[in-house]
């Protein structure tokens, strides 16, 4: 009897880890974070930067589509830098402090177009992010044109624009 127990054990034990040893030492795909867009994300400090994109149909100026998460608890000044024409182009966004992510580029009054990117679509424009003391970040963003159906319109028009035209 204590045999057959034991034995049942052994069974049971093995069974369990078999059916479920590949959790054990495998990685869980779902902690692993990723941009499940076209975009690219990162972090500037406590600044959470999401989904940067460029909208560009002539590769000379682009539209930039991102949304920022600022948690901060003050407005932020946040510094953007890219290369047109081999001079540095420096612009400034206000990111409201808030616990919910600020969009730019979906909504016409909200569009920042960067011009003189020099850079045509299928392109990665290197841009730079930095506010305040915190660290700066470097980043490749993708560029694209509104020949996709889900950029249709967010091409390059008028409001706040950064560089020269």
């Amino acid at each position: 009897m204590k045999v057959r127990f034991a034995i049942s054990a052994v069974l049971a034990l093995g069974l369990a880890l078999g059916t479920s040893g590949c959790n054990l030492i495998q990685p869980q795909a779902t902690t692993t974070s990723y941009d499940a867009s076209d975009g690219v994300s990162f972090n500037v400090g406590e600044l959470q930067l999401r989904n940067l994109t460029l909208i560009s149909n002539d590769g000379q100026s682009a539209s930039l589509l991102m949304s920022a998460i600022n948690t901060t608890g003050s407005d932020i000044s946040l510094s953007v830098q890219f290369l047109s024409k081999g001079e540095m182009v420096n612009g400034t966004l206000l990111i409201p402090s808030s616990n919910a992510a600020t969009s730019w580029g979906a909504a016409s009054e909200n569009k920042i177009i960067l011009d003189g990117t020099n850079t045509p679509a299928g392109s990665l424009l290197k841009m730079y992010f930095q506010y305040g003391s915190a660290d700066g970040a470097t980043s490749l963003v993708p560029v694209l044109t509104s020949a996709q159906p889900q950029y249709a319109g967010l091409e390059p028009s008028s409001t706040i624009h950064l560089g020269t035209k």
